[in-house]
């Protein structure tokens, strides 16, 4: 028997979903086809691939082996195709890029607007998810750009590139009166709406307050549900700059000063080392490069 490329898929699918019944889905088969394939290659190389054992499967030694070599496979075949479909001189195509939540949600839809201004003839298909789903959408060849404001793991095959800043800003309710600036004895007194745990936001906070004991109020996942919480009352919070302007034109939410300090974000660009980019990827790289020179020139704190 001769394994095939479609076999190959299937086995990644049952690794990267840690199921059957999910791989089928996402690769819209049965799941009694899905079995069928795994069974085919564990016969072919006379090998269990995965043990199994109270409805959890777990890659066996050989089968771990298998899936680092399978991921090399299918990366170099799809980057033969991009190869041989450049030239061919093809234009069209579509782009997968992930960003984390304070890019992704705020910055990330205009650029992506301006860009198919330019090129109408490539989609953009853009995903927000954390910073540890970036990196595995990356190695399993589901994006071919990142935008992050963590370094990859050393241990992973990604290049990153320094790409913009976005301001952070102590937001509270309009019609509260603080003192300017804002100092950290008097940010731990008021009630405060914290980001969730493990976003880097909250990293700076914390940092920030030092010693002092917050006034948790709220802890919210997202960055618009913290301006939402912040325009209802609830408290003050630290939040990219990027995400307040409609709060502010809607006189809902109130910007104010912390303690004489400039606070950012910096945000990397980020691809995979060694994949061979298309033509559709590298003029979107281009674009992003030249969207943050311009707001480089214009400073990370211009609206």
């Amino acid at each position: 028997m001769t394994v095939s490329l479609q076999q190959l898929q299937t086995f990644r699918a049952v690794v990267r979903n840690q199921s059957f019944s999910l791989a089928a889905k996402e690769l819209f088969t049965s799941q009694p086809h899905v079995s069928n394939q795994i069974r085919s290659l564990e016969q072919h190389y006379r090998v269990a691939l995965f043990s199994r054992s109270k409805g959890k499967i777990d890659l066996t030694e050989a089968g771990a082996a298998l899936y680092a070599k399978v991921n090399v496979i299918v990366e170099e075949l799809q980057d033969a195709e991009r190869i041989v479909g450049d030239f061919r001189g093809l234009r069209r195509g579509s782009i997968r890029i992930a960003a984390t939540s304070s890019f992704g949600n705020h910055l990330l839809p205009g650029v992506i607007a301006d860009f198919q201004q330019q090129r109408p003839d490539i989609t953009v298909l853009a995903q927000v998810a954390n910073t540890d789903r970036v990196w595995e959408m990356l190695d399993n060849d589901e994006a071919e750009l990142a935008i992050t404001t963590e370094q990859p793991p050393k241990t992973r095959r990604l290049t990153a590139e320094p790409f913009v800043a976005d301001g952070l800003v102590l937001v509270a309710p309009v019609g509260w009166e603080l003192p300017d600036p804002v100092t950290p004895e008097v940010f731990a007194e008021l009630p405060l709406v914290l980001r969730e745990e493990g976003s880097l936001t909250l990293t700076v906070l914390r940092r920030l307050l030092g010693d002092h004991e917050p006034t948790v109020a709220a802890q919210l996942t997202g960055t618009a549900a913290v301006n939402e919480a912040v325009a209802a009352g609830v408290g003050i919070s630290l939040v990219p700059e990027s995400s307040v302007d409609a709060w502010q034109r809607a006189a809902t939410i109130a910007v104010h000063r912390w303690a004489d300090l400039e606070l950012h974000h910096d945000y990397v660009l980020v691809h995979a080392s060694s994949r061979f980019q298309s033509a559709a990827t590298s003029a979107l790289l281009t674009h992003l490069r030249a969207w943050a020179d311009e707001r480089r020139r214009r400073g990370p704190f211009d609206s």
